[in-house]
């Protein structure tokens, strides 16, 4: 199985306290940039996330690096500026359609606003192979116990030919959409406030209700993998590489599993990148523990403060998708059901004969929520 491990990507939805950042530089003697940016062939993929960091991934708060400049250059002198969103702070995104080629070479260019500035390698995208085949089967790994949602699963496998030229390096990626009912959750007794905040505003004396707000429209929740999974093509180069375990899914029900697979062409930076990080927590157990030295960065360096070490990668990647339902009802073994966890509290409704009263809230855009249909939904 691959090393479970959380990506440094959403480490910072994790950190447990907060510190000060101050001309973007974190008040901690042991502080990090962060700077993790994508150029692929698929524009959704394209994007520059920059953060003020520290030293260990779970000890603080990763703060946006707002207003900065951000651009690429192409190996034609061609330049293309990443602007920031509006939500979440401190994502650049290139201009609508852009998307990087096959055989063309990048170099990442950021400027804070301060003036500090940090430049990248020369990265080259390399090809990659289709998906030849694809393979789901249920598995129960015996070493957990049968209340452990880890025991029963969907374990995915896949076929790909290697390659012909040597030094090929791949990672995998999945992400999982599922349709949802509800668009807010208001604890300790909270409501929505639907004129003013457009969130949910808690009361002066806190209880323990629980409101369950519906969405005005359709809206997903995204689910993406939380592990490590890379390869190198050292021992199998030109030759077809069978049966490689890719994903482990959950069964947690028996309706359709929505699965978007991606296999991406990376290149040798971001695969030391990515196992030395794997390396760390096989050693050290823990993801706790994994050093800061591990996660510096292999292609990105400041130019201003040559001694400042940069967290994160350059990422520059071609990616094949390949999108499909899984059905959970097939080939179950008896004495196996779905581990589910319902959903705490009420549901909110207008009291009845209420004038004027809202019930529903929007479908706010995020990194784990979309209102826009994924690509290859089936509605039902």
């Amino acid at each position: 199985m691959p090393i479970k491990y959380i990506p440094l990507f959403f480490a910072a939805l994790l950190f447990s306290c907060v510190q000060p950042i101050e001309n973007f530089v974190q008040k901690d003697s042991n502080s990090y940039m962060t700077i993790e940016a994508d150029i692929s062939d698929d524009p959704e993929l394209c994007k520059v996330r920059i953060t003020g960091s520290a030293n260990r991934i779970l000890s603080v708060l990763a703060q946006p690096v707002t207003k900065a400049e951000v651009y690429i250059m192409d190996n034609n002198g061609v330049k293309t500026v990443f602007k920031e969103v509006v939500k979440p702070l401190g994502v650049y995104l290139p201009p609508a359609g852009f998307k990087g080629k096959v055989g063309g070479s990048y170099k990442l260019f950021v400027r804070t606003l301060v003036g500090d500035q940090y430049e990248s390698t020369v990265e080259t995208m390399k090809a990659v192979p289709e998906i030849e085949n694809t393979i789901v089967r249920f598995e129960a790994f015996e070493q957990y116990a049968k209340v452990d949602p880890r025991r029963a699963g969907f374990t995915v496998y896949l076929d790909f030919k290697d390659l012909p030229t040597e030094g090929d390096y791949y990672m995998w990626n999945w992400r999982h959409y599922e349709a949802t009912q509800f668009c807010a959750t208001c604890t300790d007794g909270g409501r929505f406030d639907f004129v003013r905040t457009l969130d949910c505003v808690t009361p002066r004396f806190p209880s323990t209700a629980i409101l369950n707000y519906r969405c005005d429209g359709n809206c997903w929740d995204i689910t993406t993998n939380n592990d490590l999974n890379v390869f190198a093509d050292v021992l199998t180069n030109g030759q077809r590489v069978v049966g490689r375990q890719v994903a482990r899914l959950p069964f947690d029900g028996y309706g359709s599993y929505y699965f978007r697979l991606e296999q991406r062409s990376v290149t040798k930076n971001t695969y030391n990148f990515y196992q030395s990080l794997i390396s760390s927590v096989q050693s050290s157990g823990s993801l706790f523990d994994v050093p800061a030295e591990t996660r510096f960065s292999l292609n990105i360096k400041s130019i201003t403060k040559p001694n400042e070490r940069v967290l994160g990668i350059f990422n520059v990647f071609s990616v094949r998708k390949r999108i499909f339902n899984i059905d959970r009802t097939k080939n179950i073994p008896a004495g196996y059901t779905p581990i589910t966890f319902p959903i705490p509290g009420d549901t909110y409704a207008c009291p009845p004969g209420t004038a004027n009263c809202q019930d529903k809230t929007p479908c706010v855009e995020g990194p784990t929520r979309t209102k826009i249909t994924p690509e290859g939904w089936v509605f039902r």
